[in-house]
């Protein structure tokens, strides 16, 4: 896999491991063992950070440790790296956002963090429709020691900004209601099928634009 593709926007890479010193630091501030299981347990290979699930993205989109002048990648600008080269994610998982279907999930765990979402969207006068995907650096976690991630998501106050239909994108896998991850697979699969939000592998790695 390439860590870094060049797109007409921007530039795409793979953030390396350099952060993983300062954002281990960051998430001290988090009280509960069940928060810190949640946003912990990023590790490092070949100079690449690994391992990646929402509550890191959304931690460190807020912590200040990614490099100046990048934000985490959204589903444009992995679709714009994909259009350059189709190796860029081979063999990897890219978190890149929320996807919001319902407000609220059978998924027990996802209950509270779906309903404390789309509650939001409903006081801002947003509709939550077929579903929204909603990018990590739009969203802030609070702890909640009713979570049973320890966390729960948060709106920023221009977040809304940033938010999606669902239904703007092709999706190979997803589910149909409640609260899911939005991932590119290494095959280049589209999901939003994965409702456990603190789960992460090996292959996970973080993808940062700059403009």
């Amino acid at each position: 896999m390439s860590n870094q593709v060049n797109t007409s926007n921007g530039i795409l890479r793979v953030l390396d491991d350099s952060v993983l010193e300062a954002y281990n630091e960051s998430i001290k501030s988090y009280n509960s063992v069940k928060a810190r299981g949640s946003l912990g347990k990023f590790s490092k290979s070949n100079g690449e950070l690994t391992g990646s699930n929402l509550f890191r993205l959304i931690q460190l989109s807020n912590c200040g440790v990614l490099p100046e002048g990048t934000r985490l990648a959204r589903r444009d600008d992995l679709e714009n790296a994909i259009s350059q080269n189709d190796s860029f994610f081979r063999g990897v998982y890219v978190d890149f956002g929320l996807a919001l279907r319902t407000a609220g999930d059978s998924y027990n765990p996802n209950d509270l963090l779906a309903k404390n979402l789309s509650e939001q969207l409903e006081q801002r006068n947003i509709k939550l429709g077929r579903g929204k995907l909603i990018p990590p650096d739009s969203l802030y976690l609070v702890e909640d020691g009713n979570s049973a991630y320890g966390v729960v998501i948060d709106l920023k106050e221009e977040g809304e900004k940033l938010i999606r239909d669902i239904n703007d994108f092709e999706w190979n896998y997803t589910r149909r209601q409640g609260l899911s991850r939005a991932i590119l697979g290494g095959s280049k699969s589209w999901g939003s099928l994965d409702g456990d939000l603190a789960y992460s592998l090996s292959t996970g790695r973080v993808v940062v634009f700059s403009g």
